[in-house]
């Protein structure tokens, strides 16, 4: 799909207002934005798109993050995709099952101001691209 040089994330989070100061950070630091409010959305997204990056809430409607998460690792396509979890949810057994699952970080949202997480994604997209 030719998206090495572009960097493409999907960005699953529920909360209108935070999944807008997201994607806005994000887009100032010349990263495009794709944008999902479900589980299943963010798998339909994935379904036409190969993001760089997934960043992923855990709580979620209906299909919860981790679920989405093991969709993404079964998927012959997508098993190797980069998935960092912000959620607010930081519970231990959370955190074990997603690491479990190959998660490349987790950041709990209220231990972060929106600059770090965006720094962090940034981080992380770099790493991964090289």
């Amino acid at each position: 799909m030719g998206n090495k040089d572009k960097k493409i994330i999907l960005l699953v989070e529920d909360e209108q207002a935070l999944q807008d100061a997201l994607k806005l950070k994000l887009e100032q630091k010349g990263v495009q934005v794709l944008t999902a409010s479900t589980g299943e959305e963010a798998l339909e997204v994935l379904k036409k798109t190969r993001p760089v990056l997934v960043s992923l809430d855990i709580l979620l409607p209906k299909m919860n993050g981790l679920e989405v998460l093991k969709k993404i690792r079964e998927d012959a396509t997508l098993h190797d995709l980069p998935v960092v979890v912000v959620s607010v949810s930081g519970g231990q057994e959370k955190v074990r099952q997603a690491f479990s699952l190959g998660i490349a970080d987790y950041l709990v949202k209220s231990e972060y101001k929106i600059d770090n997480i965006v720094r962090k994604i940034i981080e992380i997209i770099e790493k991964y691209q090289q």
